[in-house]
């Protein structure tokens, strides 16, 4: 059974307000992944909801009719403290999130996903890699880690931008002061926006090293970023 998409929906709708566009251009099959900008915890939720809405549901393959044709799944790689944590953690279990730690768990972490994309699935990554506790003044993409380029070059993967602004408005720090802070927007209604852009097709990064290619993903998403921000 499904229940973090409509926990997404239900929560998001609850807190504020968030649009999405161009999402025909999300893949319903693999391999494919989503590098996703991260400003705050909190910003999850919303993005979470929109690819659900959208047909992009965070769980395994159902291999029902139309799996991979009318909807798909996505598996997101994720920071091993929401795993932890006494509310999110059975969620993100649920959904098949994986943990990413350091060290030892970060190479545990990657391998999967690299396993997952050759098995044809979409995996989804925050390539800024935390949980955006250190934060860029407005909102814009900082330095991508290098996992994202690893499992693209390692899989020959379609790479899809998403860029949302500003999901700082519900919430933002730790895990639990970006919750605190998401109670108070039921009251303030703030709106996000997140966007798909124009897929990297394989040969667009074909031959380029791996910074080359971590370069690449983060100049697109902060390009999706900026039309949104203005």
């Amino acid at each position: 059974m499904e229940v973090v998409g409509p926990i997404a929906v239900g929560l998001s709708a609850w807190l504020g307000r968030y649009e999405l566009s161009g999402a025909e251009l999300l893949p319903f099959a693999g391999p494919a992944i989503l590098a996703i900008n991260h400003t705050s915890i909190a910003d999850t939720p919303p993005v979470i909801a929109s690819l659900y809405r959208a047909g992009l549901r965070p769980s395994r393959r159902c291999g029902r009719r139309g799996c991979g044709r009318t909807h798909g799944h996505i598996r997101f790689l994720a920071t091993e403290i929401l795993f932890r944590h006494p509310i999110l953690g059975p969620l993100v279990r649920q959904a098949d999130f994986v943990p990413v730690g350091q060290g030892r768990s970060a190479k545990a972490a990657l391998r999967a996903g690299i396993d997952a994309l050759r098995r044809g699935e979409i995996v989804g990554i925050y390539p800024e890699g935390d949980v955006a506790v250190e934060r860029s003044a407005d909102g814009a993409p900082r330095t991508f880690r290098v996992g994202v380029g690893r499992l693209a070059l390692d899989t020959g993967a379609t790479i899809v931008p998403v860029a949302h602004h500003d999901s700082r408005v519900f919430g933002t720090g730790t895990v639990n002061e970006s919750l605190r802070t998401a109670a108070t927007s039921v009251f303030r209604r703030p709106k996000v926006r997140i966007r798909i852009g124009r897929p990297i097709e394989p040969a667009e990064y074909a031959g380029r090293t791996l910074h080359q290619t971590v370069t690449l993903v983060h100049d697109r998403v902060t390009a999706v970023w900026r039309t949104l921000a203005g």
